[in-house]
């Protein structure tokens, strides 16, 4: 049974008692009692309930003192805003919540056991992506390629290309140089199409050694020198030859080492070389179109969905992340610097809690709110009335045994 039933019910009971013991008339101690105790409950049930109602409503239509919600409107909207704004929900109170919270260790369980990491690490890819992926690769190349431009004019490429030619005349790399060219001339001399070019050298050669000698043609005659001979006698030494090279071991790789290495040295502090380099460098930076090739690897390299940086983003994140998860220091930072953070803002927005309270208790007609209160505070009004007749019966039960024992005291 709800609480105004209730209620209802002792007024009605407490009416009907005082009604009931009226009626009978009796005279006795008894009768006297509860009439009178049915009759000041019923007196304190009715205060109470016109109390109770005066507060929502006009009881009984009397307008006096009554309907307080409605008449002072205005006055009560004013109250709660100044409690909610500056006491409820003051800068101070709010921080004392606020400072006892472990906001890191909130962020910590969050990025590790309810998918914030992999949450985290989507967000950084969708905004970087989309900021890379809207950039205007023409205008961005246009204010990149000076710059570039001169960074490379700047460069002393040529300097940079004769250490290189000097690096290959060092006796290591030279020994890889030499054993390379060596190999390569052994494949070479073997294929199909050299031997043809030394086939048909030997038989220019062997024509001009003849010429008009009947004798030369008839001494390589006898001796059984055709072409294809000599050319086999040519393919054995040669293969010989380049077999002894790459031994390293014989005095013509020798002279060939130092020889390649003398010519490299010779190269590389050759005054005139720098200049050519610098040179080429001048012609091919004035030939290149600098600006359409920072533009177009903007496009193709870096723009794009899965783009050749976005593993190592997605690498950087995650040790930032564990780098946080890790580090009480950092955990500590960042748990001030929030609740800073969040005080700053409370300080700098606070007059804005008193305007959302009072725009949401306009929202509020007058009925509305008398129904919103009404419905908040109700049972406690209604226990209210109830108590109201129980401790009226009470009283003038009360106060009944005491006039009828000083009646009895005294003789009246």
């Amino acid at each position: 049974m709800q609480k105004k039933n209730k209620a209802n019910l002792a007024l009605g009971i407490s009416a009907a008692g005082f009604v009931g013991t009226l009626a009978a008339g009796g005279s006795g101690f008894a009768a006297g009692l509860f009439h009178h105790g049915f009759l000041a409950a019923t007196i304190g049930g009715l205060a109470d309930w016109f109390a109770v109602t005066a507060l929502f409503r006009k009881p009984l239509g009397i307008s006096y003192r009554t309907d307080v919600l409605r008449r002072n409107r205005k006055r009560i909207m004013d109250a709660i805003v100044t409690f909610a704004s500056d006491d409820l929900l003051s800068t101070e109170n709010i921080m004392r919540v606020i400072r006892d919270q472990d906001t890191a260790g909130l962020l910590v369980d969050y990025l590790e056991h309810r998918g914030g990491r992999e949450g985290v690490v989507e967000v950084v890819d969708a905004v970087v992506l989309k900021i890379v992926n809207d950039l205007d690769s023409e205008s961005l190349a246009r204010e990149l390629a000076p710059a570039v431009r001169e960074g490379l004019q700047g460069l002393a490429l040529e300097n940079i290309l004769i250490e290189l030619v000097r690096m290959l005349g060092e006796e290591r790399h030279a020994k890889r140089i030499l054993h390379s060219v060596l190999s390569i001339s052994e494949q070479v001399l073997q294929s199909p199409a050299m031997q043809q070019v030394l086939l048909d050298n030997i038989k220019v050669l062997r024509k001009e050694y003849e010429g008009e000698s009947a004798g030369r043609a008839f001494v390589l005659s006898a001796l059984g020198l055709d072409d294809k001979e000599i050319l086999a006698i040519f393919n054995e030494k040669a293969k010989q030859g380049i077999k002894d090279l790459l031994s390293e071991q014989t005095e013509g790789y020798a002279r060939l080492k130092a020889g390649f290495e003398g010519m490299v040295l010779s190269f590389s502090n050759d005054a005139s070389l720098r200049g050519v380099l610098g040179e080429w460098k001048e012609r091919w930076l004035e030939q290149m179109d600098i600006e359409g090739l920072i533009a177009s690897w903007i496009e193709n390299a870096l723009k794009g969905e899965e783009p050749f940086w976005l593993p190592n983003l997605n690498a950087f994140v995650e040790q930032r992340i564990d780098g946080f998860v890790h580090s009480e220091n950092w955990q500590h930072r960042f748990d001030k610097m929030l609740k800073d953070l969040i005080e700053s803002e409370l300080t700098k927005h606070h007059e804005l809690i008193p305007g959302l309270i009072r725009e949401r208790l306009d929202e509020f007609s007058d009925d509305a709110l008398v129904t919103f209160v009404e419905d908040k505070v109700q049972d406690d009004l209604q226990m209210i009335r109830i108590n109201g007749s129980i401790v009226g019966s009470l009283v003038g039960m009360g106060l009944y045994v005491l006039v009828w024992a000083a009646e009895r005291m005294w003789g009246l």
